[in-house]
């Protein structure tokens, strides 16, 4: 569209967006962000894996790929963690403005990129905008609401941190004697600023205000983390000082996009990502949600796992909900696709819809992957990845997709270590001792009964995986919501010293395959799993881990109708 098109719609299109309507141009799919995907703008293509020179293609591959694939928003990363940005900023330091000698390559390089753009005339943000708007993706740059100080003469060379963030040690949060400041998390360290002082805040409010009024955005996310690890932007005994603040620079900020819209005859959402599950956990970092939801400060809330080293398919958004009822703001749940298993490093399409299937059962307007980079089979995608995609903003197409739900288990090698906020537990792996039992949650989406009756259910299998058993020299018992499964029904998969295409499977161990008849289906909703450890071989010393537990779910097209009729 010409500027002059632009200007002549643009008194409707400011009417309109004063009135809070969304009137999106000719393409968008949508009238909210529904599926969205989070590019941190360096890992996938971007910054990092291309070579200089660049070009506006190589700014919009990244955004490209997700055109026509299902997905209908871009949150994309305005800056780093250390307060440096990657557009054309006027208000902001650039990534590699203070470094002359790198000790990096790759951010080197990013650096160098950026740089070489800026002076071709290319701004990455204004190229991003335009081709999203082409393409009728909405766009939100990210920023990161928190940052980090450090000192010179140990990071300068990494350029990611600005002058503003080292010139100023006195607004670190500095030592706290908290004990929760010691949970194992990035975003707790002391050298993390302090948003109680108002140089802080100002810093953080000039970037938002120009990426609302100086570029044509459909808003900002406000990450209130730093890569999903939360904390309070303050020393802990300072959150009640810090609320009130935080949501009147949510306010001012509102004003701000209000303004924007007007002018540019485009709404501006605020997105805000905070940590899922209970509000407790708003209270423990100053986030004063409820607030931000009934004067409609924000637009959306972006709900995370607070667990990166761990697959979450029910991201608790209970509490989100409640708090958004009767205000028009929108939930929408975050998914980290983070596997790390010897064979899957990322999650599964069938593990991927069932986090979606999960996500719309419990009520969420939307669902999306928001990790940094999303390249489950590598970069760019391939077409299964695409396939994995097309569906995730549809409930009803997602209804009978084949799925695979995981209990909470963290990624291979990591240990569960109780972080700041509360996790429904127990988390995988669990160890068991002789006579002691574990109650597993698993959260399943599907109508099974509805599904069974019309035939469409191939198959409905419960696997548990054991580390250091031996069937025959030990004795298990497992139960599905109070219903014992038997033995005779469970096909044993031998993992001791199995060589498989990776190497020797690891851990050692069996996989307890149960698969169940339509009376021991899983429940719509919440399910329990218990493991009893009935008998233990005495003459083996090693833990006895219930280290996976799922449950997968095969569906036919139609009854009678199966996928591979024959095989030979």
């Amino acid at each position: 569209m010409t500027a002059g098109a632009q200007a002549a719609l643009l008194p409707a299109a400011s009417a309109a967006a004063s009135a809070g309507e969304s009137r999106p141009p000719s393409g968008y799919r949508t009238p909210e962000p529904k599926v969205f995907f989070y590019d941190d703008g360096r890992h996938a293509a971007g910054l990092y894996q291309f070579a200089p020179p660049f070009d506006a293609a190589d700014v919009t591959f990244n955004l490209d790929q997700v055109v026509e694939a299902g997905v209908d928003t871009l949150f994309y990363s305005a800056g780093l963690e250390g307060g440096v940005v990657q557009y054309d900023s006027r208000v902001a330091a650039k990534w590699g403005d203070n470094v002359r000698v790198w000790t990096h390559p790759i951010f080197y390089r990013a650096a160098r990129n950026l740089r070489q753009l800026i002076a071709d005339g290319l701004d990455p943000m204004k190229v991003l905008s335009q081709r999203a708007h082409e393409k009728g993706i909405w766009f939100l740059p990210t920023v990161s609401v928190g940052t980090l100080g450090n000192e010179r003469e140990t990071s300068l060379g990494l350029g990611r941190h600005s002058d503003f963030t080292y010139d100023n040690p006195q607004f670190q949060v500095g030592p706290d004697d908290d004990p929760r400041a010691r949970k194992p998390a990035r975003f707790l360290g002391p050298k993390r600023l302090s948003f109680l002082h108002r140089e802080v805040r100002d810093e953080r409010f000039r970037i938002c205000e120009e990426l609302l009024t100086r570029y044509e955005t459909d808003g900002i996310e406000l990450d209130l983390s730093i890569d999903n690890d939360f904390g309070p932007l303050c020393k802990f005994a300072e959150v009640g000082r810090l609320a009130p603040l935080l949501t009147q620079w949510i306010a001012d900020l509102r004003a701000v996009a209000g303004k924007a819209a007007k002018a540019q005859g485009r709404k501006k959402r605020i997105y805000v990502r905070i940590p899922a599950g209970p509000a407790e956990s708003w209270d423990v970092v100053g986030f004063q949600v409820p607030q931000w939801a009934s004067r409609k400060l924000v637009d959306g809330l972006m709900c995370v796992t607070t667990h990166r080293a761990m697959l979450d398919q029910d991201v608790d958004i209970a509490a989100a909900l409640n708090a958004v009822k009767g205000t028009g703001c929108r939930v929408l749940a975050g998914f980290e696709a983070n596997l790390a298993r010897q064979l899957e490093g990322s999650a599964t399409a069938p593990m991927t819809w069932a986090a979606a299937a999960n996500a719309y059962h419990r009520g969420a307007d939307g669902f999306g992957l928001c990790e940094g980079m999303w390249a489950p089979n590598g970069w760019p995608w391939r077409d299964e990845d695409y396939a994995t995609l097309r569906l995730l903003g549809h409930p009803d197409l997602l209804a009978t997709a084949d799925k695979t739900y995981r209990a909470r288990s963290m990624n291979r090698g990591a240990t569960f270590s109780p972080g700041l906020f509360h996790t429904a537990g127990p988390v995988l792996p669990h160890p068991l001792r002789q006579g002691e039992s574990v109650d597993i949650p698993l959260r399943v989406a599907d109508d099974l009964p509805r599904w069974q009756a019309l035939g469409r259910i191939s198959g409905v299998r419960l696997r548990l995986r054991f580390t250091n058993l031996e069937p025959s020299l030990n004795d298990v018992r497992v139960a599905l919501n109070g219903q014992t499964l038997p033995d005779s029904l469970a096909r044993k998969i031998d993992l001791h010293f199995h060589v498989v295409e990776a190497g020797p499977v690891n851990p050692y161990g069996y996989i307890y395959e149960f698969p169940l008849t339509p009376e021991m289906y899983p429940r719509q909703g919440d399910n329990r799993i218990q493991v009893t450890l009935v008998k233990r071989d005495p003459n083996l010393n090693a833990p006895f881990e219930v280290y996976d537990a799922d449950c997968s779910i095969d569906y036919r097209v139609h009854r009678h109708f199966e996928r591979k009729p024959l095989e030979y």
